[in-house]
């Protein structure tokens, strides 16, 4: 499967089943409206820090469903996948979680080091500080782009020691090629940018903006992005790995979700 491919079937593949694209609409938009109010209105009743929990457990809920989407698409499903086993999802997202957390919290030190330099201290250590920071977007970068594949790899085998095990992610990697991997994760990028600003500017519409981004842009933007992720990895399988010729390793999306 070439770029195009990828890209073509990755905007196709949100629409596919408008049903379970408005389901994770509402998940995100609980999320939302639940920070929205706690911005806005925490200083009138501290009570309201209790949004916290449904704003958290959506999100959570958002990233077990976007692992899963990964999951069934390396399984060669062509919809997004179905709500089920919320539990599990849940447990997904919190392995989503982790992983982000071991994976950026190197780059996230060095760059807050690195401000804490330029706010403080004279003028060569305003300017160590800043290299510090440039130092600190570097790694950052890398790691986004071997956390992709990571994420890919922890779906595929359900565990997560599976992203931390980085001779075989960089074995993927080079399956496709270094520059192939990063072309295609810039352009899905810049596409995903794209999509963001044009849904910034719809959330400008008083109200009904927040809901339509929530509800529609938003979890196309997840839905195009992480079937992408699904669609790089399956081009990194051996044909032993393959999906359709290892019944035994990897599960239908039926069986998957039932576990």
């Amino acid at each position: 499967m070439d770029i195009g491919e990828i890209i073509g079937d990755s905007f196709k593949y949100p629409v596919s089943n408008w049903k379970r694209l408005l389901i994770l609409g509402i998940i995100v938009l609980i999320s939302q409206l639940s920070m929205e109010i706690i911005m806005l209105y925490t200083s009138v009743s501290g009570l309201l820090y209790f949004l916290l929990i449904p704003a958290l457990v959506a999100s959570l809920l958002m990233m077990g469903y976007q692992l899963r989407t990964i999951k069934t698409t390396i399984l060669g499903e062509i919809e997004p996948p179905e709500f089920k086993k919320w539990s599990k999802m849940l447990i997904d997202g919190l392995k989503m979680f982790l992983v982000a957390l071991i994976y950026q919290t190197i780059p996230v030190i060095v760059l807050i080091a690195g401000f804490v330099m330029l706010l403080a201290g004279s003028s060569a250590t305003k300017i160590f500080g800043l290299l510090i920071m440039l130092l600190g977007l570097f790694i950052l970068l890398i790691v986004g782009i071997i956390m992709v594949m990571a994420i890919s790899n922890m779906a595929y085998y359900g565990e997560i020691g599976a992203a931390l095990r980085f001779g075989e992610i960089k074995r993927r990697i080079e399956s496709i090629g270094w520059l192939n991997y990063i072309m295609l994760l810039i352009i899905l990028m810049v596409i995903y940018i794209l999509i963001a600003v044009g849904a910034a500017l719809i959330s400008l519409i008083p109200f009904v903006g927040l809901v339509l981004t929530c509800l529609i842009a938003y979890p196309f933007m997840y839905l195009f992005m992480y079937r992408a992720y699904g669609l790089i990895f399956r081009e990194t399988l051996e044909k032993e790995e393959f999906p359709n010729e290892s019944d035994n390793f990897l599960e239908t999306e039926e069986t998957y979700n039932n576990n």
